[in-house]
This record gives structure tokens, sequence and C-alpha cells, in this order.
């Protein structure tokens, strides 16, 4: 029996069950004693399971990887969550936990559930590349303890759950203003989803650069945080003739389709068109020129996040906020603008 059965039973929505689990006051007495009267005859108590499972320790932390059909296979195509995987991993067997790794889809919830009932773990943490509020809203609804590593697959922020912390803004900011320290005026943006809140912010990172500087905002390209978008904004800039003198991409894929492009184009990177990525995933080192590129600390990012659930599962209430910065790697990619030359050269 589930949260369903028990709403279909009292005659009301599971937002109303849901509430009242969450002890909230938006229900009435009446409907909320009804509501507990049917659990109760029906034997379904989800926070006597949670403190049973607080009591009688695993030492286990599940990891969720939850994928989404429509975008990159987090194990297959992607290089960010490598490092993620692997640290979370160390760091849990460094705390003296095991690490259980499942996947399913952002539709299906149920193995992530099945592995709390079961009493397989004693915490878990979910990475993905979508919006799993809906997951994190099942797994609070049963009162177990859940983790997000990337803050933008919340888009409610929530008390009880640890999610380390980027500060995109701040350092969109800072690679920005590094371009404008080598004397570019004239700066692109190849920016992610409108819809992403990490995109969101570093666009405006870089626009209060821009503006702080006394510069106005250049030529910017809202694609996906997906190779195939900085190849076709640098196509289509150099066929509108408005191509930047520097580009910044707002993560290390998008960066490498635009050094693709450029070479494509005969356009010498850093000599004609300076390149600035984000995030500074394994690849950037290997490029031709290697990529300039803002680190995000993803490895404390994932200690701190296994250090948050196993405080969890041992019996802490409170969860740690802790905010971090991307720092500059400059490589090959950037240089000052080439002089153009004047008639009396």
């Amino acid at each position: 029996m589930d949260i369903k059965d028990i709403a279909k039973l009292a005659g009301v929505s599971t937002k109303t069950v849901q509430r009242v689990l969450n002890d909230s006051q938006h229900v009435k007495k009446e409907t909320r004693e009804h509501i507990q009267h049917i659990m109760s005859e029906h034997n379904y108590y989800p926070n006597v399971s949670a403190r049973r499972l607080a009591k009688k320790k695993t030492q286990t932390l599940g990891l969720f990887i939850v994928q989404d059909p429509k975008k990159d296979n987090i194990y297959a195509d992607d290089f960010f969550y490598s490092s993620v995987i692997s640290q979370m991993i160390t760091s849990a067997g460094d705390r003296g936990y095991k690490m259980l790794v499942t996947t399913t889809s952002v539709e299906d919830a149920s193995p992530i559930l099945k592995l709390y009932r079961e009493k397989s773990i004693d915490a878990g943490m979910i990475i993905s590349w979508s919006d799993i509020q809906e997951t994190v809203d099942k797994i609070l609804d049963y009162g177990y303890p859940v983790g997000v590593f990337d803050q933008n697959n919340l888009p409610e922020r929530m008390e009880k759950v640890p999610v380390p912390e980027l500060l995109n803004k701040e350092s969109a900011f800072e690679a920005t203003r590094h371009l404008i320290s080598l004397g570019h005026q004239l700066i692109g943006i190849i920016a992610g989803e409108a819809t992403n809140q990490a995109a969101l912010e570093r666009l405006e990172g870089y626009t209060s650069a821009m503006a702080r500087a006394g510069l106005e905002a250049g030529p910017y390209y809202h694609g996906t945080f997906v190779e195939a978008s900085g190849e076709e904004a640098v196509r289509s800039w150099i066929s509108e003739e408005t191509l930047p003198t520097a580009i910044f991409c707002s993560n290390d894929e998008i960066a490498v389709g635009a050094l693709k492009a450029l070479k494509q184009h005969d356009i010498s990177v850093p000599d004609q068109v300076s390149l600035m990525g984000f995030d500074n995933i394994k690849i950037t080192e290997y490029t031709t020129p290697t990529l300039s590129t803002m680190h995000v600390p993803r490895v404390e990012m994932a200690d701190h996040l296994v250090e948050q659930m196993i405080s969890q599962a041992e019996g802490s209430e409170s969860v740690k906020k802790k905010y971090f910065t991307a720092s500059l790697i400059e490589r090959g990619s950037t240089a000052g603008p080439r002089r153009k030359k004047d008639s009396s050269d």
C-alpha cells in the first residue's frame, strides 16, 4: 500500500495526504483525523519505518543515477559526473560506508523507494541532468533522508535536503573579467538553456562583468549544454559577421564545439578569437589549444554531500549549507586581442 491507495480510500488527493504526512497546517482537523484513521486501519506508518531505518544501520549509502532518455547518458556520454561518482564512493569508503549504485529513469522512482523500504541503505544521493523534484518529494513523503548533487535539479529549495551550492553568477563574473583583463572589449557568450537556472546565473554573471567594465554585452547565443550549441553559435556569428574577439562558453562541451567550428573556418584560437569554458572536465587538457576554463570543485562538493548524508543517517537533523566558487584555469585558448595592422605598417 502506498500514498495513492491512502488518498483513494480517504477520498482526497495525494497532495492532501502528503500534507498530513509532513504535518502541514493547511489541512482541516476533520480531514487530518480521517486520513490518520485510515492509515492506522491499514498499518501505514511511513514515519515509523524511517525511525526503524535510523536504528538499524546498514553502513551503506545509495547513489541514485536518474536518467532522462532525451538527454546525455550519465555513464556513457557524460564527462562531468565521472569524478563526482568516483569521489562519492571514495568519500563513503573513507568514512566506513559502502556505496550502492542504482540507475532509474526520471519517470520511475520505484527502484529508489524499494532500496529504502528494504532497508538496504541508510541514506541516498541523487545525480541527474533532469528536474527530479517529484522524486525527492516522494522520498521525503516516506520520511527518508536524501541529498542532491546539482542545485539545478531542484526548482524548490528544501531545508531537509543537502545540496552543495555552486555560486554560478560569481564564477561567471570571474571568467568574463579574465577576458576583459586581457584587453577584450567585444566578448560574446554561448549560454545554456533559458530554462536552466545555472545557465541564467552564468549569463547574469557575464552581463554584470561587462557592465562593471563599462562595456556593452556582446553577441549571445542561447543553446543547450552540448557541443552542437558551440558549433551552431560560431557558424551563426560568422555568417552574420558578428564574431567577437573572445567567447565565454557556459560549459566546456559548448567550448569544444566552438573550437571545432572555429578550426573549420580557419580562425585561429587564441590569435584571432579567445575561448573560455566552464567546468574543467578532463578533455579540456587535451584539446588544441588546451582550453582555459573555470574549475568547478566537483570533488570537494561530492565529499561535502557524502559527509552531510552520513551525518543525517547517524541521526543529525540539521543541514550544513556550504557554498562553492569555480576558479580560473588559464591555458592556451585565451590571449589578448590581436592588434590590427594599420596602413603604415
